[in-house]
């Protein structure tokens, strides 16, 4: 090392394996949608001009999904995966057509569903430069590119890979996570809406309860309905009803704080979390949703599907003394009041 040379401060060191010991210690299989990295395949779809784009992480054999779009997928095993060549070599891969390429031509996801034949895939690093996953964009169509669109997929692919080193998941989500084995996320875990399940939701919503009491802190509870969603099964079908689920998972996700948890309480309703706020601020949180969905018809491929929420909600305020179920029972009765007063709005019921 010459004498100009600056090591790597200690401080620095310590930092960087920190981070390191962070993103391994937080298993990303089982783990709910993040707003964060959902903004990113959204603005890769628009900016790149493919259909799907995803954010995935390989552990073993497998590959997650950690964010994807336009593609109802969670995971697949790695002899499945478009990316382990690009994975393999490290560096960055575009195919513009799978059909003449040596290593994709066979993939059942190029021969069967979907028929792939676009394939372009940056890989995502750790700090010692280890490969452990990829931002990735899929068409259905063969396409040509320019410098100008491998720049955007570095871009991109950047973006995803810095979001990894940040603050993970916080609060009573992190905890359960590194608390509880890949198996048991596993079971907390609805691989349709990629959010909480109701099992997960309740061990949130216990655990939330259990820390506000013992600081009396203030917690909102919102259950939240998907007005007329049989109707949508019915005239629709059910591959458009698991469509409006994902699509309302994922709304409901962006117009709330990271630090709130979102579960999948039963078939089409869904459960909020929302800590350290008042009854204003968590009712101006529950109209935002209510806004989101129903400024965001649910498009398919076929046509478009009206879509809305009646929600109910409940304050633990300071000093209460009340039980989830106790509080669970209160969103209920406010959102039965929503669905008897015309559904598409917020109620709240008052002791």
């Amino acid at each position: 090392m010459g004498d100009d040379a600056t090591p790597l401060s200690s401080d620095l060191a310590s930092t960087a394996t920190m981070k390191l010991a962070s993103l391994h210690s937080l298993d990303p299989f089982y783990t709910p949608l993040e707003e964060r990295f959902e903004r990113i395949t959204r603005l890769a779809g628009r900016a790149l001009g493919v259909p799907v784009a995803a954010i995935t992480i390989v552990k073993d054999d497998r590959q997650w999904f950690k964010s994807v779009t336009g593609w109802p997928v969670t995971e697949l095993p790695m002899s499945k995966s478009l990316c382990a060549e690009m994975l393999k070599k490290g560096e960055a891969l575009v195919v513009e057509d799978t059909l003449n390429d040596l290593y994709l031509m066979s993939n059942p996801l190029v021969c069967r569903g979907p028929k792939f034949r676009f394939y372009a895939g940056y890989p995502m690093k750790d700090i010692t430069g280890d490969t452990i996953g990829s931002f990735c964009v899929m068409d259905i169509k063969p396409r040509k590119t320019d410098a100008g669109f491998a720049t955007a997929l570095a871009d991109l692919g950047d973006m995803a890979n810095r979001e990894l080193f940040t603050m993970e998941l916080n609060n009573a989500q992190s905890e359960l996570i590194t608390k509880l084995g890949e198996s048991r996320r596993q079971a907390m875990f609805d691989p349709l809406t990629r959010l909480w399940n109701r099992r997960g939701g309740m061990d949130l919503l216990n655990a939330a309860m259990h820390e506000v009491a013992k600081h009396d802190h203030t917690l909102g509870l919102c259950l939240a309905d998907i007005d007329h969603f049989k109707s949508v099964n019915d005239q629709f079908g059910h591959s458009v009803g698991d469509q409006v689920l994902r699509k309302v998972a994922s709304t409901i996700v962006a117009a709330v704080r990271p630090q709130d948890v979102v579960c999948r309480y039963g078939g089409e309703e869904f459960m909020v979390i929302v800590r350290d706020v008042d009854a204003k601020a968590c009712l101006t949180i529950a109209n935002r949703i209510c806004s989101s969905i129903r400024d965001l018809p649910i498009r398919t491929r076929e046509k478009t599907v009206p879509t809305t929420m009646s929600i109910g909600m409940a304050m633990r305020d300071h000093g209460d003394d009340v039980t989830p179920e106790q509080l669970i029972e209160k969103a209920d009765k406010a959102l039965y009041k929503s669905k008897e007063t015309g559904r598409n709005r917020v109620s709240i019921v008052k002791d």
